[in-house]
């Protein structure tokens, strides 16, 4: 909603019509949410059709298998007996039986596993029951399958309402203090009132008021992000505040109508996003002449296109892309690039070493890359993604000479650059012209101009020579990263392009949105 409740939890906005009791009566929606404390929360199991089948009838299969373990019969009787003469018979083995005692003893005072509560009973149906060591077996091997398929299960963390606690007005957001009020849920009284009919209002209720037509909130706010989006800036700069504090929008009537139309079409993302990237505003040039910049210094009319640098995730996916070795596959698990040695060394609670991903997991999107909040990835780090440890509606930008030693030296660029220079070798002529002129149309999309050429033409003939010379040095480079080298190519060829290509991935241009 573009709002910021968390001051009203000690007292009244200072800014906005929101109050102590709205706060209150808005976290009340969420009181009947099951959750632990502390700690990871307790994920749900998500069964196929089949898998759920497939564990009911397991189920079924087991318990009647531990009915006949537990069913008394004649035989049972006549091998109890015949063991407990089989002890006063043979000392040796009334040994053994106190040695058996004293480990089950020992394993049931501590925190056993499933497998060794059944090693626990195991003790006693071996030696009581040797006729049902077939039901027995069978009993462990459905046990076994179900652990299997249980194991197949996917899962994730789904809300679950319980009884709902308790929630108090507390006395200057004083949580020991519990003389205030008791309040229950409802939207902040200013705004239009969600319809509850007389009942304890719930989340589906606040998710219906959330997209009414009458909240004059969410609509805006989700297509200013929008435009944040297409344009590098939203017609409200202040994406996360559109309360007294925050700016006023550039283009008012531009907001109301992209708010209307965006509900009025059913709330489609992907429809409001092709509305603005095929309007002729979004289509300008980012470049301007000097009276565009003397009108419209910051560009804050949009009076032409905006520039700005690619996000975290974004540089990565770039370089990984114009080199031919991004896997767009989508969805699946978190993946794990290459990260400096000892990064996590510090990382308490608990203790643990960081193995990179192999194969097609060190080339998946920045989307994908695995997320440790206080030891946030070091590439994504250096280009200003955020941590997560609170919410963070706008990223900041920044240029700074991290991010260059990233992009010339972290492996991930470094064997994006030799990928790189591998598909010039093998898509453009035995000329150095040719080579560039690819190379530059894959990572700026345009062919490169003569002053470019001759530089980059002398550099590739510079490292060619160096590389020629030191043939460890080739080794060492092209051995950065799992994707192999192809053969039948000189190294110090390879070596020398990968040079080229490598100042190419540092551009300015090829890490800004033109």
């Amino acid at each position: 909603m573009g709002a910021t409740l968390g001051c009203a939890e000690c007292h009244d906005h200072k800014y906005d019509p929101f109050t102590t009791r709205d706060f209150y009566r808005f976290a009340a929606f969420f009181a009947d949410l099951k959750e632990r404390p502390i700690g990871a929360q307790e994920e749900t199991a998500m069964p196929s059709p089949e898998q759920a089948a497939r564990i009911r009838q397991l189920d079924e299969q087991i318990a009647a298998l531990r009915r006949t373990l537990a069913t008394p019969t004649p035989e049972l009787d006549a091998d109890q007996a015949a063991w407990e003469e089989s002890l006063i018979a043979d000392p040796k083995e009334a040994e053994k039986l106190p040695a058996k005692i004293a480990r089950i003893v020992k394993l049931e005072s501590a925190e056993r596993t499933d497998a060794e509560r059944e090693e626990i009973a195991a003790y006693y149906r071996s030696d009581v029951a040797p006729r049902l060591a077939a039901t027995r077996d069978d009993l462990a091997d459905r046990e076994r399958r179900k652990a299997e398929v249980d194991r197949a299960i996917p899962r994730t963390l789904i809300a679950t309402s319980v009884a709902p606690r308790v929630i108090r007005i507390l006395p200057r957001g004083n949580w020991l203090d519990e003389s205030g009020p008791i309040v229950t849920p409802a939207v902040p009284a200013f705004l239009a009132p969600g319809a509850s009919e007389g009942r304890r209002a719930t989340r589906l209720d606040l998710a219906r008021w959330l997209v009414d037509r009458d909240n004059p909130l969410v609509a805006r706010v989700f297509v200013n992000r929008l435009s944040k989006l297409a344009f590098g800036q939203g017609l409200v700069a202040t994406l996360d505040d559109f309360g007294a504090q925050g700016a006023r929008p550039t283009h008012p009537e531009l907001l109301d109508w992209l708010a209307t139309e965006f509900m009025d079409r059913g709330w489609e993302v992907k429809r409001m996003l092709r509305l603005m990237v095929l309007s002729g505003t979004y289509r300008q040039s980012s470049r301007a002449d000097e009276p565009t910049r003397q009108r419209d210094p910051y560009n804050a009319w949009l009076a032409r296109q905006s520039r700005f640098r690619l996000d975290a995730e974004m540089v990565r996916d770039n370089a990984l892309a114009v080199s031919g070795l991004l896997v767009p596959a989508i969805g699946g698990p978190s993946v794990r690039p290459y990260q400096p040695a000892g990064y996590w060394s510090h990382l308490n609670f608990p203790r643990r070493e960081y193995e990179s991903d192999h194969g097609d997991g060190l080339y998946r999107r920045g989307l994908y890359t695995y997320w440790c909040r206080t030891f946030l990835h070091p590439s994504l780090r250096a280009f200003d993604a955020p941590t997560r440890e609170e919410c963070t509606v706008e990223r900041r930008r920044s240029n700074t000479p991290i991010q260059a030693l990233v992009l010339l030296n972290d492996p991930t660029y470094v064997e994006a650059a030799r990928a790189l220079a591998e598909r010039v070798l093998r898509e453009a002529g035995p000329d150095a012209a040719s080579r560039i002129d690819r190379a530059s149309r894959l990572v700026l999309s345009r062919p490169a101009r003569s002053e470019e050429r001759s530089l980059l033409t002398a550099l590739s003939l510079k490292h060619r020579e160096q590389y020629q010379a030191d043939p460890k040095a080739v080794d060492e480079l092209i051995r950065v990263g799992e994707h192999p080298a192809p053969p039948r190519v000189d190294p110090a060829e390879l070596a020398a392009w990968t040079s080229v290509a490598r100042v190419l991935l540092n551009l300015h241009e090829t890490n800004t949105r033109n």
